[in-house]
């Protein structure tokens, strides 16, 4: 995917001048943010050589942790997930490192001879999921990572189109499965502990992919079918995690070229939904309001192209971007969720996530 190697800090220092973790942001949510909050970013994500950076919400300080193309901070902002690459006789190989979000050495949590992509922390930062996305013939485990000990457990095998833990007080696990990655092939959303046991397909038709479990429920991407010189249509639809009350969110009439919206992250209450607007050489975050009857869909800044969605603060009302084409300079900008002027706060950063 993206290979890496260690920047000096100095440079990075350089390359962040115009950095602008704005004290205001920290007014947003206010006491109701427990612990520290921290936003992480990839520096310079088209050199040869990008690392990951730390940075607090409200201050102005920045800290590079170490090489890194990926990196997710933890929900109580106490360590941050970082996924290093290395050449190797026979391709790479890629490494899960831990780092306290504080200052320390880094600890080696797991390592693989495949790409490790990260889908995300447990709502305890207790534990991580991660999909072996580079095995034989696409064809890799979905895993649970212990945090503290590196332990692991299987939780399915086969093409994984997306996956996240519950945001309703459990460590169970959503995700989307099919058996091969040929296009006839059925994928399916179930759900399971994070050990893989008490499997329960909850929707079944063999069109649907990339669940994203929220406070309420799950939000997951239903295809349909545009013939063969098109991609499949996205709409979203919502179930509830027992399987009951599936109904069509978006009803969108798309071009051709253009695939629709895949969900992304949700406020903590849920009526907030940032996804993410996905096509032929074309990505833009929208937003989705589930507060009333009725899911409101709208283009976050009114701009088709140029930026992806990352992120969305606790309250719902701070959307975090990726703004910038891939293979182009890019920064890490903040919207508010009503729209208006963005607000950069990484020059030359990209892949942020926060736990704001």
């Amino acid at each position: 995917m993206r290979s890496i190697t260690r920047i000096g800090r100095r440079t990075v220092a350089g390359a962040f001048a115009a950095l602008l973790v704005i004290g205001a942001l920290s007014g947003a949510t206010g006491a109701t943010v427990p612990g520290a909050t921290y936003l992480t970013f990839v520096a310079n994500s088209q050199s040869a050589n990008p690392s990951v950076a730390i940075a607090s919400v409200g201050g102005n300080d920045v800290r590079i942790l170490g090489h890194g193309s990926m990196a997710l901070i933890a929900p109580n902002g106490s360590s941050v997930a970082v996924i290093s690459t290395s050449a190797t006789s026979g391709g790479s190989s890629s490494t899960l490192w831990l780092y306290p979000s504080r200052g320390g050495p880094a600890r080696k949590l797991y390592h693989s001879s495949e790409f490790i992509d990260l889908f995300g922390w447990s709502a305890d930062s207790r534990l991580l999921l991660a999909d072996l996305s580079g095995a034989s013939n696409g064809v890799g485990p979905l895993l649970s990572i212990d945090a503290k000990s590196g332990a692991t457990h299987t939780i399915a095998k086969g093409v994984i189109s997306g996956a996240s833990f519950s945001e309703q007080g459990s460590d169970d696990v959503v995700y989307s499965l099919a058996q091969s990655q040929l296009t006839s092939a059925a994928v399916n959303i179930y759900t399971s502990s994070w050990t893989g046991g008490d499997v329960n397909e909850i929707v079944t038709g063999g069109h649907s992919t990339n669940p994203l479990w929220g406070p309420k429920g799950i939000v997951f991407v239903r295809q349909s079918s545009r013939g063969s010189a098109a991609e499949p249509l996205n709409q979203l639809w919502f179930i509830e995690s027992n399987g009951a009350g599936a109904r069509q969110l978006t009803h969108m009439s798309l071009s051709p070229l253009v695939d629709g919206l895949v969900p992304v992250a949700f406020s903590a209450n849920g009526s907030h939904l940032l996804a993410d607007f996905q096509g032929t050489d074309t990505s833009a975050a929208w937003v989705v309001d589930l507060s009333g009857a009725k899911a409101v869909v709208r283009d976050l800044d009114g701009i088709a192209d140029g930026n992806i969605a990352a992120g969305i603060s606790r309250s719902g009302q701070t959307v975090l971007i990726d703004s910038g084409f891939e293979g182009s300079p890019r920064s890490v900008e903040t919207i508010p969720w009503g729209g208006g002027k963005p607000t950069v706060l990484a020059k030359h950063g990209a892949f942020a996530s926060w736990n704001y």
